[in-house]
């Protein structure tokens, strides 16, 4: 009966650390996907607030949809949706550019696009 146990002990610990990364990796997904997601949902409601928005404006502290904002801010016909910084101590957010691509983003789709700098703070 102890031979039996001495061998149980490391399947279990195996099984327990395989469950551990799988879990690991979801987390991980959910995480990229989620924000893409979260977006998409609330996307149009950043698109209202970006039309109404004045020139020179800021709001703080906004919720949009799905999403959180640390400020939102007009700047020459292009409005940040600054979400904060990464892990790597990094400014990221939302940039809604109708007229033109802003330097240094990615596209999204339309007339948005995601920054990852600390220009915008």
């Amino acid at each position: 009966m102890i031979e039996t146990s001495r061998v149980e002990r490391p399947a279990l610990r195996r099984a327990v650390y395989l469950a551990a990364a799988l879990l690991a990796a979801v987390l991980v997904v959910a995480l990229i996907w989620g924000e893409d997601l979260r977006f998409t949902h609330s996307s149009g409601n950043m698109e209202a607030v970006a039309r109404t928005l004045g020139e020179g404006a800021e709001l703080r502290d906004q919720s949009i949809g799905s999403l959180s904002f640390e400020f939102v801010r007009r700047e020459n016909d292009q409005v940040y949706f600054y979400r904060g910084k990464d892990w790597g101590g990094d400014g990221y957010g939302f940039v809604w550019s109708p007229a033109s691509r802003p330097g240094d983003v990615r596209h999204v789709k339309g007339p948005w696009y995601k920054f990852r700098d600390d220009a915008h703070q």
